[in-house]
């Protein structure tokens, strides 16, 4: 059993015309560590539960050597906690070390034929790892506050003429799968940021547009190879330089009319500039229903950020 690992990665810069890594590719990077970590510590298959807030403090250059941290923290029964970070080693950070792009928590299952089983427990037997123990444990009830908030948004059938909705619908492909003929969580991740960023590139009328803030995502049902998947991306609340986009992704087999939903977040999106966010269109909600939606956005993303700060507050860099 490993709880530790890194991996390396590098994006070309033909695959990112921005000069930047895209958010997508930087959640996939990440999830392929935590996977990693994960089922070699429970040592069986695993299937991504919770993917935790990411705030993309630094950009990643392409053409630059990037490096996923990732390590077990956690605990509880199937759920391996696992605690990644992705830095870049050969651009120096504000305190003297490798910069840090985003860093973040992951929760994985372990499974066996469908299943859940226990995983082996992790015993912390440093004071550092004592303290991200409990951390990630006390986290836990934040969490599920945020999350039965995520499923009480009151999403429309429909967008009203002012509203900024987008759908993408596809077939989920055997090239995304993992174990079972599953999608992987990376792939549904980046479906996710694709849709908020043409939702926000829509509102907002500019091309290039990235993720402030994304993560948070909870994963409540498998996706199956051939699935026809549809991801909506609405935005809701909007401050001067700044759009959030709430997200939801349901997936059904061909013959069926009634797509469950198979996962959701909320993101923050933003129009880069040099070195800050561009002013963008306000968005006011023109119904009661968008009224409390967007409350009720503003009010998740703030739990979000204090998840968050628990999780960070007092964090040390040691293994």
């Amino acid at each position: 059993m490993r709880g530790a690992l890194s991996l390396e990665f590098t994006a070309e810069g033909y695959t990112h015309p921005s000069g930047t890594v895209g958010a997508g590719t930087v959640i996939t990077w990440i999830d392929k560590a935590g996977y990693a970590v994960a089922a070699s510590w429970a040592g069986t298959y695993v299937r991504a539960s919770y993917v935790g807030n990411m705030q993309f403090e630094n950009p990643v250059p392409v053409d630059t050597r990037a490096v996923v941290q990732a390590r077990v923290v956690h605990t509880e029964g199937p759920y391996v906690h696992v605690q990644a970070r992705l830095i870049m080693p050969s651009l120096p950070g504000a305190d003297g070390g490798p910069m840090v792009c985003t860093e973040c928590l992951l929760v994985y299952a372990a499974e066996e034929g469908g299943h859940l089983v226990d995983a082996p427990a992790w015993i912390p037997e440093t004071e550092a790892q004592r303290m991200r123990d409990e951390q990630a444990n006390s986290a836990k009830v934040l969490r599920t506050t945020i999350e039965q908030g995520m499923n009480a948004l009151p999403f429309p059938e429909e967008a009203g003429p002012n509203d900024e909705l987008v759908k993408l619908c596809f077939i989920a492909g055997a090239d995304e799968t993992t174990i079972g003929s599953t999608i992987r969580a990376s792939a549904i991740m980046r479906w996710i940021d694709e849709a908020a960023a043409i939702c926000a590139a829509r509102w907002s009328g500019s091309e290039n547009v990235v993720a402030a803030f994304a993560g948070g995502v909870r994963f409540l049902e498998n996706i199956e190879v051939g699935n026809v998947v549809t991801v909506d991306a609405l935005l809701v609340h909007t401050s001067p330089r700044a759009m959030h986009v709430a997200l939801r992704v349901y997936a059904a087999r061909r013959h069926e009319r009634d797509p469950k939903i198979v996962a959701h977040s909320l993101a923050v999106m933003v129009v880069p500039g040099d070195g800050r966010a561009q002013p963008v269109r306000q968005w006011e909600p023109e119904s009661e229903w968008s009224a409390s939606l967007e409350a009720a956005a503003v009010e998740l993303v703030r739990l979000r950020s204090e998840a968050g700060a628990t999780w960070t507050s007092g964090q040390q860099r040691e293994a």
